[in-house]
């Protein structure tokens, strides 16, 4: 199954939409610290523009490519009815979501490994020493890489539940967007809304590691979200097809 879905999603334009998302991201992370390098000290410029690189990628361009390659893979089975085509071998509900849900997050932990090296490349050209933190920003990767699969277990349940390709999407802008303005309410919020988790997992904003209880609370949000959302997806697809 999972083999299947990645030869889908090589067909799709999922892997220029992959690179060009994370390059706007970063090259606009880059601009905002390179205007401001001045002010900075000489020992926190390796961490602040890890901070800005990987802060609009994570927060406003990841949930957007999410719901994109979401959308596109789910559009797929839309429009080739191959949900009704599983389901009739028969090919059981939970096993087709999950086999989305893996292949996607494997793309996304591609995504992730993107923005790390596009970090690497701009801190080369810029000349900030990083490399005895690069172990803290290959970690804060994996773990900004765990909560996309919290985004990308809501859009496929989106995507099944309202069979449109652009609605999501949307939906995935707008709950981006939300996500942001969490930060003005609260740290309390932006710590458990689920469109700022790659952000959190990504330490964008505190750029230190997770503290234990931090960690905990990171872990219990995204498995929560995780398993409900892929719960309502199965149920979804039950619900549609059989």
């Amino acid at each position: 199954m999972i083999t299947f879905e990645f030869k889908k999603i090589k067909k799709s334009a999922i892997p220029i939409t992959l690179i060009f998302f994370n390059l706007v991201g970063s090259l606009l992370g880059t601009m905002i610290f390179a205007l401001n390098r001045k002010v900075l000290l000489d020992g926190t410029q390796a961490h602040v523009l890890w901070g800005q690189t990987v802060f609009y990628s994570s927060q406003i361009f990841t949930p957007i490519l999410i719901g994109i390659i979401c959308s596109i893979s789910c559009q797929f089975e839309e429009s080739n009815k191959n949900w009704q085509r599983l389901l009739s071998i028969p090919v059981k509900a939970n096993r087709i979501i999950l086999s989305k849900i893996t292949s996607l997050s494997l793309v996304m932990a591609i995504s992730q490994l993107i923005v790390l090296l596009f970090y690497i490349i701009i801190a080369l050209v810029l000349k900030v020493p990083f490399a005895n933190y690069l172990l803290d920003f290959l970690l804060w990767s994996i773990t900004g890489w765990i909560a996309t699969i919290t985004i990308v277990t809501i859009q496929i349940f989106l995507s099944i539940r309202l069979k449109n390709f652009a609605v999501p999407i949307l939906i995935s802008a707008i709950l981006a967007m939300a996500g942001l303005m969490t930060l003005f309410i609260g740290q309390g919020l932006f710590r458990i809304f689920p469109y700022a988790q790659i952000a959190v997992g990504d330490r964008a904003r505190s750029l230190v590691p997770f503290t234990l209880s931090e960690f905990i609370l990171f872990l219990v949000v995204n498995s929560a979200y995780i398993f409900v959302f892929y719960t309502l997806a199965v149920r979804q697809l039950k619900k549609r097809f059989i």
